[in-house]
């Protein structure tokens, strides 16, 4: 069954500047007032921030969070900048991985060419605690926990409440109210 939210003009616009704030956090300064984050930038610090709305079990190493990628797309590099930054006062670390290592992370970002090892992955990783994120519209159905798009020129994102449950992570109230759609069943 999937919910999707339903907001006032005023709450989605709070949503989308809270998430925003969260968002430019952890891109770097640009060099001009007038520079605008790229879609891959913006996609990128959007995933890492989800981080700080969910609860990993308490028995999942934290003394830092580790995201992994797996081929070398734009979102991919994007994150790759991102490493060494402090994330719920942990360093991040994020590190490019072979399909069979992702357990050793909290999120995995899994790229549009990864639709071909999706199955694979989602097999090895079901109970697994790793956050899985990708930006590609059928993988919401496919057990991606958190999936972003660019809609109208916004980037969105839809939560498979279910699959993270499986995996025994916990999203907070917030992150699912500013979801454009929760899955919470299959």
């Amino acid at each position: 069954k999937i919910f999707s939210a339903l907001f006032t003009l005023k709450h989605l616009k709070t949503g989308a500047m809270i998430l925003f704030a969260l968002a430019t956090n952890l891109l770097p300064l640009a060099a001009s007032a007038q520079t605008q984050a790229t879609e891959p930038d913006l996609k990128a610090a959007i995933i890492a921030n989800m981080m700080l709305f969910v609860e990993w079990p308490a028995n999942a190493p934290i003394d830092q969070l580790t995201i992994c990628f797996l081929d070398n797309s734009p979102v991919a590099q994007a994150l790759a900048r991102l490493n060494g930054k402090l994330l719920k006062g942990k360093p991040l670390k994020v590190v490019r991985i072979v399909a069979n290592a992702a357990s050793s992370c909290h999120l995995l970002y899994v790229s549009p060419n990864n639709l071909s090892t999706l199955t694979n992955l989602l097999s090895s990783l079901r109970s697994v605690p790793v956050l899985l994120a990708g930006d590609s519209p059928e993988y919401i159905k496919s057990g991606i926990m958190l999936n972003l798009e660019l809609v109208s020129g916004r980037v969105v994102f839809d939560i498979d409440l279910h699959a993270a449950q499986n995996a025994e992570l916990q999203f907070s109230s917030k992150a699912l109210r500013l979801a454009r759609q929760v899955i919470d069943s299959k």
